[in-house]
């Protein structure tokens, strides 16, 4: 009894050492992302670039997460989530020093590629360590822990961020990613455990032409996405762009049917609990998405707010989701994964409601409503229905799980963003005003300013009646679904 006390002892100690070293991780990749945004003014100074042209260390980063999350997660799969995770950890805190040294604008952007590689291999192992190292009872609570650290992450980038580069400059923001990101490897070496990854004595090879194709598929689509809003839906590049991951994705299909080792098991997504996790979670964040980068554009030039002024306006939401994710996935631990879900679909499409009604005159306290019921609608929603996505495989398949569910949010936040985007100019150029955001930081307060701030208003309402209604169907057809898989033999038979 009490050699088993002991082992129980042990087991509990270290799940919680797993979410620390993860935590530590995912913290980093994200504030990294969001504290980049805020530095962009003071590298394009530093480096005398202009801001298109900067824009690119954030792209760039972005990009190289995205493309490579899905090769990662199978590679962890295949060769240890310790390995890959801490030699992720090396490479982005390698990508960080090298960004703290660029004097130049090209060894700025190979620094933070090479940090998009190494944040590629630690968000495609975060989930799967945390599902791995806590019982799957708990699971819910487990990954709603997570999400508390993404939503404090992107909170926390700004704000760290923005006191280190007016303090000391942006070459600060990654000496202290750096710091941490060897303290971070250091004790993930310590920490996690060395996994028995054979199976059955048999080596499994790594899908070099899927993974290829699959990078190749989703940087083309997020490239397209990106200057869809820039150069037009219409432009040449655009289209091709569009064509071409196409025509990647499906190589990528017929290639996954075909080999014996796929980089993606295709037959998961015929599991409705599966498919429509995955449908549910790229509708919300491409609706959510459009919100939180239209709103400060509001916010600051249609309301009149500071830049200070409106991150306090927007901070509830990432503070409701870090509130609310481990209770609702402890909830769903008990309960069950659906109906948590579908209430914070619900939740969520209330928010984006809530912001239909915005004008001109609009006083900021309307946003700081949706923001509470959005942030709160993510962390109620986001915990069981990763939770479900889960618990429909077994373990040696949550590296590649895990990166498909943080490439589906990747690619539904650039998807809401360009879609948002688009409605918005279009409806600026249907009321005869320029086609371009960048027109409202200029709007002044005479007839012509007033007329702009309206146009752009009427923009952002519209998208957001499509918002509401995007994610009132991701709430409709989860109320639908099974609640639990098919038994896992069946998903599994092919492995």
């Amino acid at each position: 009894m009490n050699v088993d006390n002991n082992k129980t002892g042990v087991a509990t100690r270290y799940k919680w050492f797993v979410y620390a070293s993860v935590a530590a991780g995912a913290f980093l990749t994200v504030s990294d992302q969001t504290g980049t945004n805020i530095a962009m003014p003071r590298i394009a100074e530093d480096l005398s670039a202009d801001i298109p042209t900067v824009q690119w260390v954030y792209l760039i980063y972005t990009l190289s997460i995205s493309s490579l999350l899905l090769p990662m997660g199978r590679l962890s799969d295949l060769v240890g989530r310790k390995m890959v995770y801490c030699v992720g950890l090396a490479i982005f805190s390698i990508g960080a020093l090298v960004a703290y040294l660029s004097g130049i604008l090209p060894i700025l952007l190979a620094a933070k590629a090479f940090q998009g590689f190494g944040a590629a291999m630690i968000q495609a192992n975060g989930m799967a360590l945390m599902a791995e190292s806590f019982p799957s009872a708990e699971r819910g609570k487990a990954l709603g822990l997570y999400m508390t650290v993404i939503g404090l992450g992107a909170t926390g980038g700004p704000v760290i961020g923005g006191y280190l580069i007016g303090a000391f400059g942006w070459r600060s923001m990654y000496l202290a990613i750096l710091i941490f990101g060897i303290i971070s490897l250091v004790l993930s070496l310590k920490i996690l455990k060395k996994e028995n990854v054979s199976s059955n004595g048999k080596a499994l090879s790594f899908d070099w032409i899927g993974a290829t194709l699959s990078a190749a598929a989703l940087a083309l689509f997020l490239l397209g996405l990106t200057y869809s809003y820039r150069l037009g839906w219409g432009n040449l590049l655009v289209i091709a762009g569009f064509l071409l991951s196409a025509l990647s994705l499906f190589g990528f299909i017929w290639w996954e049917k075909r080999i014996k080792n796929p980089l993606v098991d295709l037959s998961l997504f015929s599991v409705p609990v599966f498919s429509l996790g995955m449908a549910a979670r790229y509708l919300a964040f491409m609706s959510g998405s459009s919100a939180f980068f239209l709103m400060p554009f509001y916010l600051i030039q249609v309301v009149g707010l500071k830049e200070s002024e409106a991150a306090l306006v927007m901070a509830p939401s990432s503070i409701m989701m870090a509130i609310t994710s481990p209770l609702s996935g402890r909830l769903s631990d008990k309960i069950g994964t659906k109906w948590p879900a579908v209430a914070g679909l619900v939740c969520w499409s209330s928010a984006i409601a809530i912001y239909t009604t915005l004008s001109v005159g609009s006083p900021p306290w309307i946003v700081v409503i949706g923001m509470f019921l959005q942030g709160s609608g993510n962390g109620i929603f986001g915990s069981p229905n990763t939770s479900a996505v889960m618990n429909v495989v077994d373990s040696n398949k949550y590296g590649v799980v895990s990166a498909l569910l943080n490439m589906v949010r990747t690619s539904g936040n650039l998807t809401g963003i360009a879609m948002g985007t688009t409605l918005v100019v279009f409806t600026m150029a249907s009321m005869n005003y320029p086609p371009d955001l960048s027109a409202i930081e200029s709007a002044g307060d005479n007839a012509y300013g007033t007329g702009l701030k309206t146009a752009f208003t009427e923009g952002i309402t519209r998208a957001f009646w499509i918002g509401t209604g995007i994610v009132g169907f991701a709430a409709l057809f989860t109320a639908f679904r099974p609640e639990k898989p098919i038994r896992r033999k069946k998903i599994n038979k092919t492995l």
